[in-house]
């Protein structure tokens, strides 16, 4: 006579199944969702690159080194060029634009309050919350787009738009305007670069190993 299990058994047995799922799922949705964000982030990097080149080579790039100095709160001193926001919405016309928030609402096309944007003003914890007056647009895969200041290089992209985590070096990944030659506010404006890789906590990092450069080249 074949002896089965009995019902504790089964019910011990399925218990300890579902110890072992609840510990690994995580792991395994955390694992799924970051390569979603690694092929969306160069799907995004690769869109802003060509739209750039088209932009200049209709002709439509303006000169991002006529610049001028801006004293900060703090008294620090900034570098900036108001052709940086003219291009970025320049820009956003070789994207399948779906929104544009170019009239002080950014915040209509960009997570502020919840999501990380390296804000500094205010001192809000986490470099939360944004500029609303920085331009923002929202093409037709959901990406949300997001000029850190009109008048500043990094621009920022939120691979997976309104959802969250809205973390910087996660969904959200920092680019600029640069240069061959590496110069950030140079008249050879000639290529979107990603910023460099970070493993400690910093502006454009906040919670700490985010990539950026090394995701592209994976």
């Amino acid at each position: 006579m074949k002896k089965g299990f009995n019902l504790a058994e089964v019910l011990i047995t399925l218990g300890i199944l579902g110890v072992v799922i609840a510990m690994t799922l995580p792991s395994l949705i955390g694992k799924y969702q970051e390569k979603q964000w690694k092929v969306a982030y160069k799907k995004a990097y690769s869109g802003i690159s060509q739209a750039l080149l088209r932009v200049q080579q209709n002709g439509e790039f303006e000169d991002i080194s006529n610049t001028y100095d801006v004293e900060t709160d703090s008294g620090t001193t900034l570098v900036v060029s108001d052709a940086i926001g003219e291009n970025f919405k320049t820009i956003s016309k070789y994207f399948n634009t779906v929104k544009t928030c170019f009239d002080n609402n950014a915040d209509e096309c960009w997570v502020c309050e919840e999501g990380q944007s390296g804000y500094i003003g205010g001192g809000a914890p986490d470099w939360l919350g944004c500029y609303k007056t920085s331009y923002s647009f929202v093409d037709a895969s959901g990406m949300a787009w997001y000029l850190y200041r009109n008048v500043e290089y990094p621009i920022l992209v939120d691979v997976n738009g309104d959802k969250r985590p809205n973390r910087l070096g996660q969904d959200r990944f920092v680019m600029k305007f640069a240069s061959k030659e590496g110069g950030n506010y140079d008249e050879h404006i000639d290529r979107i670069a990603p910023f460099e890789d970070y493993t400690m906590k910093v502006r454009w990092c906040p919670s700490g190993n985010c990539l950026y450069k090394t995701w592209l080249l994976e």
